[in-house]
């Protein structure tokens, strides 16, 4: 008797964890999104015009599309800066992606120019939770457009994969260098700070602790122009210190000299502002991150994707009966 409970409780306990996942989480910058639906919607009295215009709207969503699609991309969870709004993402999914994603969103944002935080979730991933309401936030010194710290998110989810992994996912998109100056240096490190901050307070109540950041940052890793005046690294304040174990999963890349802003064929500001960061219990999870240059994606966006690919750790099943919400 002894024998068989041997044999057989390894396997109940076997049944009751699901194997890890592959799983690959992109960002991508699509430039000026929005403006490909306007365009087409602008009322016009020319009607060449308005053919060309939607002509030259539907070639770049076609493009950005091919991009999405391709099998080396074709991410899980795809997170968009620079997105359009809710409908026309929606028309985006079904029209250009034929419907690949089941869940779109777009979040509520600081934005003035119609440049939105978006996400796109094949089958079977859910959000079980939403924040979404940093952007909110005060910013205690307040910067050139009022009083709120962000420019335009930061929005978090707790997403279940359908094996059942639960992790939180966060996108954000940075103030960018346009205009650069000493003060708005200033303001793209508080909120490089302050997203630390989400990160770490995410990370206690997360299953596991895993949290995941990922967007257009705006800025490289390392002092660049004004950040010794404005008393810091906006990435290296992201990332934090080392003891809070927060990792820069695109620092392989950044090393070897790659870069996510390609700017088509224009030479200025090249350099690597796409970021990923994971808390430090997703560290081990990490297959594989990379740009992706392929195909079409040096003429889709002045972005290249970036993406992350993990090999989940094993859950137990119970995870699976969650249920979702926003």
């Amino acid at each position: 008797m002894r024998r068989l409970f041997a044999l057989v409780a390894p396997l109940i306990l076997f049944a009751g964890i699901c194997r890890g996942e592959d799983i690959k989480v992109g960002t991508y910058n699509v430039e000026v999104f929005h403006e490909r639906f306007a365009s087409t919607t602008r009322p016009t009295g020319d009607r060449d015009l308005a053919r060309r215009l939607r002509a030259s709207a539907d070639k770049d969503n076609w493009m950005t599309a091919t991009v999405i699609l391709d099998p080396k991309f074709n991410p899980d969870v795809l997170c968009i800066e620079e997105c359009c709004e809710f409908e026309e993402l929606q028309k985006f999914n079904k029209e250009w992606l034929k419907g690949a994603y089941e869940s779109v969103v777009v979040f509520p944002s600081n934005t003035e120019r119609h440049q939105t935080l978006g996400m796109l979730l094949k089958p079977g991933f859910r959000i079980l939770e939403t924040k979404d309401q940093y952007y909110l936030e005060p910013d205690p010194v307040g910067n050139e457009r009022g009083g709120r710290l962000f420019a335009r998110g930061p929005s978090f989810v707790l997403i279940q994969s359908p094996g059942g992994y639960r992790f939180w996912l966060g996108l954000n998109h940075m103030k960018s260098k346009s205009d650069n100056s000493v003060d708005v240096t200033k303001w793209r490190i508080r909120e490089a700070k302050r997203m630390h901050e989400i990160m770490k307070e995410l990370e206690k109540s997360a299953p596991g602790g895993d949290v995941m950041l990922v967007g257009d940052m705006n800025d490289e890793l390392g002092f660049q122009e004004f950040e010794q005046e404005a008393g810091g690294d906006a990435i290296g304040t992201l990332v934090g210190p080392a003891d809070d174990g927060v990792v820069l999963a695109t620092k392989p890349l950044i090393d070897a000299g790659q870069i996510s802003y390609g700017g088509y064929w224009r030479p200025d500001h090249r350099g690597f502002i796409d970021q990923i960061l994971v808390t430090k219990n997703m560290k081990d999870q990490i297959e594989e991150v990379k740009v992706f240059t392929d195909g079409l994606a040096k003429a889709a966006s002045d972005h290249y994707p970036v993406y992350i690919r993990i090999r989940t750790d094993p859950v137990p099943t119970t995870n699976t009966a969650g249920s979702a919400g926003n």
